[in-house]
């Protein structure tokens, strides 16, 4: 069964991970214009001229390496399959459904993990060594990683990696919300990776799914855009992305606030729960991975009891039960859940 953040029934929800601001305040604009009865009466334009051009520009790339798709998990779902890997190897904990592709695809599975040394996580390249040998290898990274939060610089993947006969799929879904990010993509990209971005989760927009896959070799990036689903961008999502991308000043200013905002409440946060006890990782982004340091399967159930959601780690692997990841909010709302955290725990373990 899949198994993601994001609750509908909570009353404050902080295990979906995206931009604690939430929307920009254009795209209220942007929305009267998109959810008129004229668009949703069209296709849209199914080679995404406009929406290639104004996602190459807000992101300084040429549009002809672009492929818009319905959110990043279409983009990491036509890769794969374009690729056609017979090993698919995934720097772990990490997003779950690349195993579930793998099983579907009958594609080899191998786990290689990231290191830890606290408060951080880390990836030690030799341990990749031996799949960057082989051409009929895909290397997965998340990064930043979800669900540690933890980053590795653009360049050192591209130094360590960039020669591998493997080819790199890079998920930068969290990019635009990391506190050490570009928002640009690389121009640099070795042609053996592949980048993967989300409009979805800085612009706090879950219901509405865009995004896009960014890739320099050409005979990859023609695979791709063969298999995407014909209006695979619906016409609002379309539409909306198309309207709040010319404004690229403003959404560029949208970002740095958020960050901002991401980086102090981060701080405060994470010194918050450290105080109750909890052991907290670092991370760069708009999420804390948190060790209780006993089974959190109750914790979790009693929060839930008290309309706040959290997201149990137990399904990442090497990690387990014990593990939460806390999406940031507003100040009011995370202040709500370490007062709720600190009872529930006192009620469980007695600290």
């Amino acid at each position: 069964m899949r198994f993601h953040g994001g609750d509908r029934e909570a009353k404050i929800d902080f295990s979906s991970n995206t931009n604690p601001l939430g929307p920009p305040k254009e795209l209220q604009d942007t929305l009267s214009i998109c959810t008129d009865i004229s668009i949703l009466r069209s296709y849209p334009d199914y080679q995404y001229k406009d929406l290639r051009k104004l996602i190459a520009e807000f992101y300084d790339c040429s549009p002809d390496n672009v492929v818009p798709t319905n959110g990043s998990a279409e983009a990491i779902n036509l890769i794969i399959l374009a690729a056609k890997p017979k090993r698919l190897v995934v720097v772990e904990p990490s997003y779950g459904e690349y195993e579930e592709l793998a099983k579907v695809l009958n594609i080899d599975y191998i786990d290689i993990y990231y290191r830890k040394r606290e408060p951080s996580f880390y990836i030690d390249f030799n341990d990749l060594k031996e799949a960057c040998k082989d051409e009929e290898t895909l290397i997965v990274i998340t990064n930043p990683n979800n669900p540690s939060g933890s980053y590795t610089p653009i360049n050192v993947l591209f130094d360590e990696l960039g020669s591998c006969r493997a080819k790199v799929l890079v998920d930068e879904a969290y990019a635009e919300l990391c506190t050490c990010c570009h928002v640009e993509v690389a121009k640099n990209m070795p042609r053996n990776f592949a980048i993967v971005r989300s409009l979805t989760k800085w612009l706090s927009i879950p219901g509405l799914r865009i995004g896009f896959a960014y890739l320099l070799d050409e005979k990859l990036l023609k695979r791709v855009d063969m298999l995407r689903q014909p209006w695979n961008v619906n016409s609002i999502a379309e539409c909306i992305a198309v309207n709040l991308l010319k404004q690229r000043s403003t959404l560029l200013d949208f970002i740095c606030s958020s960050r901002r905002y991401i980086e102090i409440e981060r701080n405060r946060v994470s010194k918050a729960l450290e105080r109750l006890r909890f052991k907290v990782f670092e991370s760069t982004t708009n999420f804390l991975l948190v060790d209780l340091g006993f089974d959190g399967d109750k914790v979790v159930s009693d929060l839930r009891k008290r309309g706040i959601a959290v997201r149990s780690c137990k399904t990442f692997k090497r990690l387990g039960s014990n593990y939460i990841r806390i999406a940031l909010r507003s100040i009011d709302e995370d202040n709500e859940l370490i007062k709720a955290l600190g009872q529930v725990v006192y009620n469980e373990v007695g600290f």
